[in-house]
Formats: C-alpha cells, structure tokens, sequence
C-alpha cells in the first residue's frame, strides 16, 4: 500500500461521519419541506454512517481527537435537529395548522415549538459525553442516536401503517410535546445503558448487541413498524437487567 492510498484510508471514517452530518442536514430540509418519509430515511442513512464510522475507525486503528469532535457535531444534527423537524411538521400537519402563522398571539402556536428542545437536550448530552471519560462500555443517558431513532419511525409508520394505534397517539395535541419532553430529558438523565458500539463483528466482541437484536426482532415481525417504536424502551430495560445481573456477580 503507498502512501496515497492510506491517506484515503485513514481519511474513510470521518468521510462516513461527514455522510451522516450531510444526512441529517438533507433530513432536516425535507422535515421542514414536509416531505417527512424522506427525512425519516435519511436519518436512517445517518445512524447507519453512525454506526459504521466508529468501527471503521477501530479496525483501521485511526481514531482522532477530530473525529471525536466531527462525530458529536454530526450527531446533533442527524438526531437532534432532524427529528426536531419531523416532529414540529407532524405537530403541524395533525393539527392543520401548517404552515404555521406567526402572525397570530404566541399562545396559538408556542407549543409546536416544544420539539426543538431536542437539539438543545442533544448538544448537553455530547458535550457531557465528550469530556466524560468512563463512557467507555456504557452511556450516561439515552444516546443521541436513539433518539432518532425514536423520532424516525413516526413517519414511517403514518404512511405506510395507517391501523397502528400510534396514529391515535399522534392525534392528540399534547402527544408531540410531551413525548419531546421525555426523550430530551432521557437523553440527559444519569440512567446507565450499555453501549451499542460495535467492537467487531464476531459474536464474542459484540455478543450483547447481537443479543439485543435478537430481543428486538419478534418485535418488529409482530408489530411491523410500530415495532421500531419499542426497540428503545426494550434498550432501556435490557440494560438495566444487564446491570442488575452484574451487580449480582460482584456482590
């Protein structure tokens, strides 16, 4: 290999975090264009450059301060800003109300502001995530990418699940808001979950990822895309178990 060609090399996983900066930007246009299927999958896009940009990193042996830093700005945006967007021009479409008219007195229309406390919530928790260093194997609050993960199959499941019971939750007024209310501060709360950075691919490094997979599937065959909706409260327990059982162990 010369020179050139591991240049390219080391720059691939912060070119796959710059693809998901660059996803999560797209998302959050279309969000607000009200073409919301498409930004629920460029989102997807996102957490998937999410995933693999680490792991890159890893297995190249070529991780950065830089990349440290351009990961947490791609994160904001992919999984803060983004699904803030989808869920301010859900809130809208529902209620009728799009686009909204500023013209009118702040309390008609303040509270389709609510979802846009998530990218605030974000940034708090990457900026505490970036100079904590004991988040190693395990995260202090939900990650960011959870989040997007929550906010994205809301769309998907509006277009293409129209009997889920989710759309009846989505037709109340307050569902929006409180819902970003919980997921923000989630994201800040001091519950400890494992993390789901892949260390490789083989079963022994990544064994209690795969197990959360297969925890998931059931429910994603069972429920469809409603499924993807539980995926993180599913997360949230499992961990919790894990820590319980380790805790047994060392008592």
């Amino acid at each position: 290999m010369n020179k050139s060609q591991g240049r390219l090399i080391a720059h691939l996983p912060n070119t796959l975090t710059a693809l998901n900066l660059f996803s999560g930007a797209l998302a959050t246009v279309f969000a607000l264009q009200g073409a919301l299927v498409p930004a629920a999958l460029l989102i997807l896009a996102g957490f998937f450059f999410d995933l693999t940009d680490g792991l890159t990193a890893r297995l190249l042996k070529v991780q950065s301060a830089i990349g440290k830093e351009l990961d947490s700005l791609a994160d904001l945006i992919s999984f803060g800003m983004a699904p803030a967007a989808i869920l301010f021009t859900i809130s809208l479409r529902q209620s009728g109300e799009l686009p909204l008219d500023f013209s009118q007195p702040l309390s008609t229309w303040w509270v389709f502001l609510i979802p846009f406390i998530l990218p605030v919530f974000a940034g708090l928790r990457l900026a505490k995530f970036n100079v904590d260093e004991n988040q190693t194997d395990h995260f202090s609050g939900l990650p960011t990418p959870a989040n997007g993960l929550m906010v994205l199959v809301l769309p998907l499941v509006l277009r293409y699940q129209p009997d889920s019971f989710l759309i009846s939750w989505l037709e109340s007024a307050w569902f929006i808001p409180c819902y970003s209310l919980i997921i923000s501060l989630l994201m800040v709360s001091r519950i400890r979950l494992h993390s789901l950075k892949m260390k490789g691919f083989s079963w022994r490094q990544s064994r209690l990822t795969y197990l959360l997979i297969l925890l998931c599937l059931p429910l994603i065959v069972g429920l469809g895309l409603t499924g993807i909706f539980f995926i993180i409260p599913v997360y949230v327990v499992y961990t919790m178990v894990l820590a319980k059982i380790r805790l047994g162990r060392h008592s």
